[in-house]
Order: C-alpha cells, then sequence, then structure tokens
C-alpha cells in the first residue's frame, strides 16, 4: 500500500518544520483541553451536582460520571475511518458543532436521564477529536517540532486542572453553588466556540491529500505551508476499512502493549483516582470546599511540575525507564495511600501521597500518545489513535463508573485497594512488553 512517493512526502515533513506549527498544535490539541476540562472541572464541582440530583443515587451518578467515557469509545473506534473518509480538517470542525450542542444542553437541564444522553454525545464528539487531532499533528510536524510534543497531553492535564480550580473558585464566590456544576459545561461551549472559529483556517494534511489523489489540494498545501515544491509522480487512492484497525495491531503488537500499558495506568489513576480527590476530602470533613480547592491547585502544581521535568529526563533516560520508573513508584504511593485510608497511617499524609501519585504519572506514562505516533507506521497512524484513545476511553469508563460507586457506596478503602491492584499489573505489563522496544524509546534525538 505505500509507494515511494508517500515515504517522501512523509520524509519531507519530518525534516522541514511547519511555519504554522505553533498555531496548528494549539488550535488541534484544543480537543485535549475539552477532555481534561470535562474531567477536572466536573470532580471540583461534584458535591454540587451530587447534591442537585440527590435523589438519582450513586449509581446514576457514577453513569453521569462515566457517559462521556462511554461515547468517547464510540467515537474513538469510529474516528479512524471518519477521519479517514471525510478527511482531518472536516472532521475537528464536525466535532465542535456536535460538542457545543451538546455542552449546552447539559447546561440547562434539570433531569440525569438527560444529562447522560447528552454527555454520551458530547464524549463521542471528544473522542473522535482526539483521535483525529493526534493525527492531524503528527502528520504536519517535523522530527525538531515532535520533540516539544512528548510531555504535550501532561501539560493540558495539569495546565488545564490549574485552570479549572481557578475558574471553579472565582465562580464558588460570585454564582449560586446549584449553578456551579452548569456553569462548567458553559465555559466549556464557549471555549468549543473560539476552536470551531480559529479551525476554519486550518488546511488539510499533505499525508490524507496524497492517500485521496488530491494533488493540486497537496501542492497548493506544500507552497502556503512550507514554501517548497517537491516532486510526486504516482498517485492513489486509500480506501479505509475496519479491517486496517486489526492489521495495524498485528503488526505493531509490542509498541501497543507498551502504550495501552501507560494509558491504563494513566486512566485509572485520572478517573478512578484523581477525579474524585475534591469528592474524597470533602469527606473526610477535615477541609473547607476553599481549602479543598487551594490543595488541589498544590496537587495539580506538581503535576505541572512533573510535565515539565519528563521533558528533560526523558533525553537522558528515554520513555522505557522514565515510564516503568514513574509507573512503579506511584503504584507504591498508592500502597501507601491505602494504608492511610485503613487507618495504619495517619490520615494527614493523604495530600503528601496523592501529591506524589499525581507528579509520577505525569511525568513517565502520561507521554503514551507521544511513544504511540513517535513510533507508528503513519500509513496507520489513525488506527493506532483509533486504538489507543478507545481504550483509554473504556479503562476511564470502567474506572469511573467503578470508583463512582465504590467511593459512594461502600469508601475510600475499597476503591485504593482496586486502583493499586490494577496500577500494579499494568505497571508489570509495560515492564515486560516495553523491553523488546527498549532500544526504540533511548532519547529524542531519535525522535
Amino acid at each position: 500500500m505505500i509507494n515511494n512517493d508517500f515515504e517522501k512526502i512523509n520524509r519531507f515533513i519530518l525534516s522541514n518544520d511547519n511555519r504554522y506549527g505553533i498555531f496548528i498544535i494549539i488550535i488541534v490539541s484544543a480537543s485535549i483541553f475539552l477532555d481534561v476540562w470535562d474531567l477536572t472541572s466536573l470532580s471540583f464541582v461534584l458535591t454540587f451536582f451530587k447534591s442537585y440530583f440527590s435523589s438519582a443515587g450513586g449509581f446514576l451518578i457514577g453513569i453521569s460520571v462515566a457517559s462521556a467515557n462511554i461515547g468517547a469509545i464510540a467515537g474513538s473506534f469510529l474516528s479512524p475511518y471518519m477521519t479517514e473518509s471525510l478527511g482531518r480538517r472536516r472532521m475537528l470542525l464536525i466535532n465542535m458543532v456536535i460538542f457545543i450542542i451538546s455542552a449546552i444542553v447539559i447546561s440547562i437541564s434539570n433531569n440525569i436521564i438527560y444529562v447522560i444522553i447528552f454527555r454520551i454525545i458530547m464524549g463521542f464528539s471528544i473522542g473522535n477529536d482526539v483521535v483525529t487531532g493526534f493525527t492531524y499533528i503528527y502528520e504536519y510536524t517535523s522530527e525538531k517540532q515532535r520533540s516539544s510534543l512528548y510531555p504535550l497531553w501532561a501539560y493540558a492535564f495539569s495546565g488545564v486542572a490549574l485552570l479549572a480550580i481557578l475558574t471553579v473558585y472565582i465562580l464558588y464566590y460570585i454564582l449560586p453553588h446549584y449553578y456551579l456544576w452548569r456553569s462548567v459545561f458553559i465555559i466549556a461551549a464557549l471555549f468549543a466556540l473560539i476552536i470551531l472559529t480559529l479551525r476554519y483556517k486550518l488546511l488539510e494534511t499533505p499525508l490524507w491529500l496524497y492517500k485521496h489523489g488530491r494533488n493540486d489540494q497537496l501542492e497548493y498545501v506544500l507552497e502556503n505551508v512550507y514554501k517548497k515544491h517537491i516532486e510526486i509522480r504516482s498517485w492513489f487512492y486509500y480506501k479505509p476499512n475496519f479491517y486496517d484497525m486489526i492489521r495495524m495491531f498485528k503488526n505493531n503488537e509490542y509498541l501497543m502493549l507498551f502504550t495501552l500499558s501507560l494509558n491504563g495506568i494513566v486512566g485509572f489513576i485520572g478517573w478512578g483516582f484523581s477525579f474524585y480527590v475534591t469528592y474524597m476530602l470533602f469527606e473526610l470533613h477535615v477541609y473547607s470546599f476553599e481549602s479543598i480547592l487551594a490543595i488541589d491547585a498544590l496537587i495539580y502544581g506538581f503535576g505541572l511540575l512533573g510535565a515539565i521535568s519528563s521533558r528533560f529526563l526523558f533525553k537522558m533516560y528515554g520513555s522505557y525507564r522514565l515510564s516503568v520508573t514513574s509507573s512503579f513508584i506511584a503504584a507504591f504511593c498508592i500502597m501507601l495511600l491505602l494504608l492511610a485510608f485503613s487507618g495504619y497511617i495517619n490520615l494527614i499524609t493523604v495530600i503528601p501521597l496523592t501529591i506524589l501519585i499525581i507528579f509520577f504519572n505525569y511525568l513517565g506514562p502520561m507521554a503514551y500518545n507521544a511513544v504511540l505516533n513517535n513510533n507508528i507506521d503513519p500509513m496507520y497512524r489513525s488506527q493506532a489513535n483509533g486504538w489507543n484513545y478507545m481504550f483509554n476511553k473504556i479503562v476511564e469508563a470502567i474506572s469511573g463508573l467503578s470508583a463512582g460507586i465504590i467511593i459512594i457506596e461502600i469508601g475510600d478503602v475499597y476503591n485504593t485497594l482496586m486502583l493499586f491492584i490494577i496500577i500494579m499489573i499494568f505497571s508489570v505489563m509495560a515492564l515486560i512488553s516495553g523491553r523488546y522496544l527498549k532500544s526504540d524509546f533511548q532519547s529524542s534525538e531519535s525522535l
């Protein structure tokens, strides 16, 4: 399927900086902002959301939390086919329209069933957009520009979390508390509208245009973006099919297993733990809501520090050692947290241990998207991103739902025990599968 001209275009992109690189990264990766905003902002107002729908019970609350991930599973599964058929740029626009409509409907809903339904639809747009976005970014950036993308996911999580904390803190003193959960969706809709407007300026990626025989558009894009011309002698039309998802996985099994192991760690720590940190601290009846937000800011501040550190430590130790070591340290901290919730260690250690868990999660495993996109065959990048994000959302849907039910109905101890066992399993999987690929992940100089 791959011919010399496809490889020529890919090498051209890798060796030439995109003159709109920063603009593309910011505008396209904005879907990551929306994904993280949904996770963090809702977690900070979960107490008020639960209070507003107090008659719904723990199961429906858990479903409402996990519903966005359920939709994202479908979105990420269908995204490779849709983005290959309709184009990267078109899907980036469609997804934002769906998100805006869904977020507005959620913000005015008084029935939790409607919230669940439209969070599923909203999740579909996020899942589809993140897969399309990563594919778009890595089809438009050079090797040099890609090195700066290594901690992109971690930057987004920590930075948006801090922004969400500040926003919720301000709104806490401005709005009636029963409006807080609605406001986070209104803000998301406004931000998505800005993204939609800016995305109209985007051009289609050269690789997609080549695969679909759009030679005139391809020449225009190369001239406009790179101010260079390359001779294309052959053309072919790529017809996407769902079997490509299977073919891609079979040809990259160790890379995918290593990536999905890190992915699982991030997903369970994100939705099975950090999403509920505010709620768990509130249930301890030790801190005020304002104090908890300050603690959240401290926690995610260390997450940002981990993200910043990862880029430099990656150059020294490589993805394999950095990710695996960080994963096991995070698992050890979760074990200590279990002892604290069980009464064997003073509860004063809960906050420091939470900080360490988030720090090491952002330091190592959080770079799983960069690990995958820097090493996958470019012909199957959208399929690989589809597998990757679909697995992430399956994990987050399961962990978000199970943690919500367990924490609300049973308690913190059992959720932390489950989390420790799962993180250990994924860490061992990463340790084993990554050894086959260790030479591929030594430093960013090879990117």
